[in-house]
């Protein structure tokens, strides 16, 4: 894609809040953007690396600073690195929903680490019970 063809920050935005979970692989694809760029984004003392070239890159972290986006951290490399984004609108509907029906089963994030709009990959808060586990008893 030549460089007058890139994502606008508009563009961007539309296509990542229209959908509840867009792995970082699928925003290169759909914008067909360099494949081996890597950049840093940071926000609130929190960096992370990311599979995307600069410009992109620094939309996103505009996004995620604005509370617009969250992004979600890989939990398989020693380094923080951006597996995916998710509408921060959407989290936060989620978690009312969790938090009025009583349903205390099933993956569950700490409304604080939503609130700053970084999850790990396949977390499950303390004394909680995983999908697939049985609770303890």
């Amino acid at each position: 894609m030549s460089a007058s063809k890139r994502p606008s920050t508009s563009s961007l935005r539309r296509y990542l809040t229209s959908r509840p979970y867009v792995a970082v692989a699928d925003i290169r694809r759909r914008f067909a953007l360099e494949p081996d760029a890597m950049s840093l984004v940071s926000r609130n003392g929190t960096s992370a690396y990311i599979g995307l070239p600069d410009r992109e890159a620094a939309k996103l972290e505009d996004l995620w600073r604005r509370d617009e986006v969250g992004v979600e951290l890989s939990v398989e490399v020693n380094a923080p690195v951006v597996v995916g984004v998710y509408p921060m609108r959407l989290a936060r509907f989620v978690m009312d929903q969790q938090m009025s029906n009583g349903n205390g089963f099933g993956h569950h994030v700490p409304s604080a680490e939503v609130a700053h709009g970084v999850v790990a990959h396949g977390e499950v808060a303390h004394g909680e019970v995983a999908h697939g586990e049985s609770p303890e008893r």
